[in-house]
């Protein structure tokens, strides 16, 4: 499966993945440092699930130990790194305003206007 529409906040998870490759997060602490929200969060990171660009797992720990449920976390994978790479690459190239746009002939606006 290939992910052909990246949200906002799917582009900040990615993002936030990108910064360390090899870094793996549980759900709380990827959603603070995406700054996205639970109901962002899950949705985005299913879909890279299936895309094969993210990897989950249990952590190993005892509950009743820890005196909280096991976190989950995730990883990005090989293929979600280069995948995800390009797919911002081409999102900015897609938005990007084109040089012969005449707001690059405007200049920058003056202050108080």
């Amino acid at each position: 499966m290939e992910l052909k529409h990246l949200t906002p906040a799917a582009v900040r998870i990615i993002q936030t993945f990108l910064t360390d490759p090899t870094q793996r997060f549980y759900a709380t602490e990827l959603m603070k440092a995406a700054r996205v929200g639970s109901g962002s969060l899950y949705p985005a990171i299913t879909r890279m699930e299936k895309a094969g660009w993210v990897l989950s797992e249990d952590e190993d720990v005892d509950p009743r130990k820890q005196g909280r449920p096991a976190r989950r976390y995730y990883s990005m994978t090989g293929k979600g790194v280069r995948e995800a790479h390009l797919a911002l690459v081409n999102l900015s190239e897609n938005v990007r305003p084109p040089a012969s746009s005449p707001g690059w002939l405007l200049g920058p606006t003056p202050k108080g206007a």
